[in-house]
């Protein structure tokens, strides 16, 4: 009770907020949207682990349930219509992880996982003619927080082996701003222009995209055991979202005529919207012609880390201790040499 006491008090005021989100959410700017999805991010990482716990405490052995930290770092890669081909390192950045696994079985963990990372894309990197021309290319941020579960195809927790490949799948919510330099050189955040012609009275159909999405990380890799408390691993995941627009590029371009008309920043957005011009003397294409729309956006991350067993974190009092350590089948040296 301990345990799921104090979680569930400790987060009162989170369960407050989620009912009144539709609420305080019209009372934020745009600028502000991040602190729902801190908020979405608190719930959801404490409801995950209530569901844990009392998963673990109905069919799994007390001294069979320890939770292990996890830090990884990487690369993280954008695809998608301002990159032609999709490769696993090309115009790659920085991300980096933190989690917590907990083990339902030996083979099956509960995960869940916080990670920031910056994506990118840029037309001169293309080899299509039309996207060179296109000359477009943006940088975001990404936030975002999974859970979700992972599976060992082999018993690396009784001792048994030593390495093991493993996959897993999950389902999260990000954040991203895509953002450019303008042609001053100033950084400017593309949705608040409207480049496909968002916002305008003339294309009604045409949304303002959200920043806050969801996504459903599918990925796998293999692990390594360096002792019987800490593995290392080696992780590659794909992120399928539910947006064309990490990238701020999915339709035609709008008409220049009405984004002179309607638009409150006519001049910046069309020099934002069509960046030929800046290195050939092509002139704004016409009605109808496509910006983007040729690929749906993903992003994917490949990268190594390790997970540290936290071996003084119990949630059962039946659990017998022996100097400081759980005892369990699990606590054993796993001999790489079990492997073969």
């Amino acid at each position: 009770m301990g345990p799921i006491f104090f979680l569930t008090h400790a987060t009162f005021g989170a369960n407050i907020v989620l009912y009144n989100i539709p609420c305080i959410y019209t009372l934020l700017s745009e600028g502000n949207k991040l602190a729902i999805f801190a908020i979405y991010c608190m719930i959801l990482i404490r409801n995950v682990f209530l569901i844990l716990l009392v998963g673990v405490s109905v069919t799994v052995k007390a001294q069979d349930a320890p939770m292990r930290f996890k830090a990884a770092m990487g690369l993280a890669t954008y695809y998608g219509d301002l990159k032609e081909k999709a490769k696993i390192i090309g115009q790659s950045s920085l991300a980096l992880n933190l989690g917590l696994t907990y083990d339902i079985t030996e083979q099956i963990l509960g995960t869940a996982d916080f990670s920031i990372m910056s994506l990118k894309g840029d037309d001169k990197f293309n080899k299509r003619i039309d996207f060179i021309n296109r000359n477009l290319n943006f940088k975001t941020t990404l936030w975002e927080l999974n859970v979700g579960v992972e599976y060992d195809f082999l018993n690396m927790t009784s001792g048994d082996y030593a390495i093991s490949p493993y996959m897993h799948m999950g389902i999260g919510l990000f954040h991203f701003n895509p953002w450019t330099y303008d042609r001053l050189g100033n950084k400017v955040f593309l949705r608040e222009f409207g480049t496909e012609g968002q916002g305008l009275p003339s294309y009604p159909e045409r949304k303002a995209y959200k920043l806050l999405q969801m996504q459903i990380p599918i990925g796998g890799g293999i692990k390594f055991a360096i002792s019987e408390d800490v593995n290392a691993f080696l992780d590659f995941t794909f992120r399928k979202i539910f947006t064309d627009y990490l990238d701020d590029v999915g339709n035609t371009y709008p008409d220049k005529d009405l984004i002179l008309a309607e638009s409150p920043t006519p001049t910046q957005t069309i020099g934002l919207t069509y960046r030929g011009d800046e290195i050939s003397t092509a002139p704004y294409p016409g009605i109808n012609i496509k910006r983007g729309g040729y690929t749906k956006d993903i992003y994917y991350t490949i990268g190594v880390g390790i997970t540290m067993r936290l071996s003084n974190i119990t949630f059962a009092r039946s659990q017998k201790r022996f100097n400081g350590k759980v005892s369990s089948t699990r606590s054993r040296l796993r001999s790489p040499g079990s492997v073969f």
